[in-house]
């Protein structure tokens, strides 16, 4: 199993400080436990099952994501997923495991990378398998990874490929709509963005199916509030005051939550005729 663990690491280039800490939690006694937390993510492969978790520690988790990659790589081969989009999907794990670790990311959503259920096509990724409440229809979940600017045409192709590779790679014909849950959907960001920005042209993609209320302070602080913190300035809530703005969205970031103001995450529907 190191062995294993050791090769996928240095495939998806895992931080040496993250790996070294991870394999001094693997002994004989542990191997067992890391084991029956591989095979039961090997089982959800190509699932929607989410894997419940025996233990929070965090050299665990990385242990058992790991070693589940050759097992994720040959259900990907053996379905026809194109390699590029393969290679890409796996991928996700690397800048992740890179600024956030596993307990800041989410283990669940580690989890969906290496049991095959986020999908990265071009620019945005895509998870099948989400009922919309709003509409009671199947959609396609869109991901907006933190890999550069939303240029539209780079999201156009991504939409475009979504439903060809659905249908071949699980025979999925019907869908047809894509739901979003982000903070990039807040439309609090127009008040600061230029009409012109890649942002708010994504925005304008969707309709937005949620309430203003959806996303209530608690604590203080919402959730929209966090996850700007995280992916805006990847810094925790508390420590946003201590930094210098250098773009607009910074600066729009912290002039919102400086006024009293919050930020939300919104969920929106774009449906496909």
């Amino acid at each position: 199993m190191r062995e294993t663990i050791v090769g996928v690491a240095r495939d998806l280039d895992v931080p040496p400080p993250l790996l070294a800490d991870a394999l001094d939690y693997l002994t004989p006694q542990t191997e067992p436990l890391v084991a029956a937390q591989v095979a039961a993510l090997e089982a959800a492969i190509g699932t929607t099952r989410t894997v419940a978790w025996p233990d929070d520690d965090e050299r665990f988790q990385l242990l058992a994501l790991l070693g589940t990659v050759p097992a994720a790589r040959v259900w990907l081969a053996a379905h026809g997923v194109d390699d590029d989009i393969a290679r890409a999907s796996l991928a996700d794990l690397t800048p992740k495991l890179r600024d956030y670790g596993v307990a800041e990311t989410g283990v669940d959503w580690l989890a969906k990378v290496v049991t095959c259920g986020v999908f990265s096509l071009g620019r945005l990724q895509f998870e099948p398998g989400e009922i919309v409440p709003s509409t009671a229809t199947p959609a396609w979940n869109v991901h907006i990874p933190e890999s550069g600017p939303l240029d539209p045409a780079a999201c156009d192709a991504s939409f475009a490929a979504a439903a060809p590779f659905f249908a071949a790679a699980f025979g999925d014909t019907t869908t047809r709509d894509f739901v979003c849950h982000s903070w990039l959907l807040d439309d609090q960001l127009a008040e600061y963005l230029p009409a012109s920005s890649n942002i708010l042209a994504f925005q304008r993609r969707f309709t937005l199916v949620d309430t203003e209320s959806a996303d209530a302070p608690v604590d203080g602080a919402t959730e929209g509030d966090r996850a700007v913190a995280k992916f805006v300035f990847r810094s925790p809530l508390a420590g946003l005051p201590a930094l210098t703005p250098t773009t607009r969205l910074e600066r729009a970031v912290l002039a919102h939550l400086a006024a009293g103001r919050h930020w939300r995450e919104r969920a929106g529907l774009l449906r496909r005729d």
